[in-house]
């Protein structure tokens, strides 16, 4: 793996992309939410190829990248307080803080109210929203797993345990051997349907631990739509990243 600076047409002047060469038999360009630009290609690929490729795609990079970074700023949550807003399953939520004996936040049609006696200490209404965010969000998964599992288990495949966390790079990874799967604590944000592929995806790498043939044909058997579903994931969610 080695690194190839490119230069683009706007303001970003330059970007360095990551090159991979695999056993693959297509090429594949990626921007990250956090900036990075990788491409994979298959080890034929000469650095001449990739540098003329490369600069065949420069503009598609500099709107990717900036399209991240203006929704980035749109998303950013480190600082709860009313007015802000996040997306919970898809739909934009704005946050209402309000003074009350009680802590307690509850999710209503547009908005989410939380409630704390000390709405003015920001850390505290922080890790008051985690909690419930961690808590809904672990609710919602394991539904969607249960909806889910009947397809892998007709195979004597055992139910997974759920864990939910905070990840930079990944959307949901498993563990066979433990039978467990996690999931990023922030694929909360994405639609319904996101979720579901992302749960499927990592269901089916009980079958099929290797991103082959055979894994896909049985996740397209069972989601036929799951790149347009993959799709919506990469490019409309900003926290973490896609497979």
């Amino acid at each position: 793996m080695n690194k190839i600076e490119i230069s683009l047409t706007g303001s970003l002047n330059k970007v360095e992309v990551i090159i991979e060469r695999k056993n693959v038999k297509r090429i594949r360009l990626k921007v990250f939410p956090n900036g990075t630009v990788k491409l994979t290609t298959p080890f034929g690929a000469s650095d001449a190829w990739i540098h003329e490729y490369l600069n065949s795609k420069t503009a598609w990079i500099e709107k990717s990248l900036n399209y991240y970074k203006e929704a980035e700023a749109n998303e950013v949550e480190t600082r709860i307080h009313s007015g802000v807003s996040t997306r919970i399953l898809g739909r934009q939520k704005r946050i209402i803080v309000s003074e009350s004996k009680i802590y307690k936040v509850e999710q209503k049609e547009g908005f989410i109210n939380i409630q704390s006696p000390v709405p003015d200490d920001k850390q505290a209404l922080q890790k008051q929203f985690e909690r419930w965010w961690q808590k809904q969000s672990k609710s919602y998964f394991l539904t969607v797993i249960d909806k889910l599992y009947p397809i892998i288990a007709k195979h004597d495949i055992a139910k997974p345990i759920l864990q939910v966390r905070k990840m930079k790079t990944l959307w949901g990874s498993c563990s066979r051997k433990h039978s467990k799967i996690n999931l990023n604590y922030y694929l909360y944000k994405a639609p319904p349907s996101c979720i579901d592929y992302v749960v499927l995806h990592e269901l089916t790498h009980f079958l099929y631990p290797k991103h082959n043939k055979e894994f896909y044909d049985f996740l397209t058997v069972h989601m036929p739509d799951w790149k347009e579903r993959k799709k919506i994931l990469d490019h409309e969610i900003v926290r973490g990243l896609g497979y």
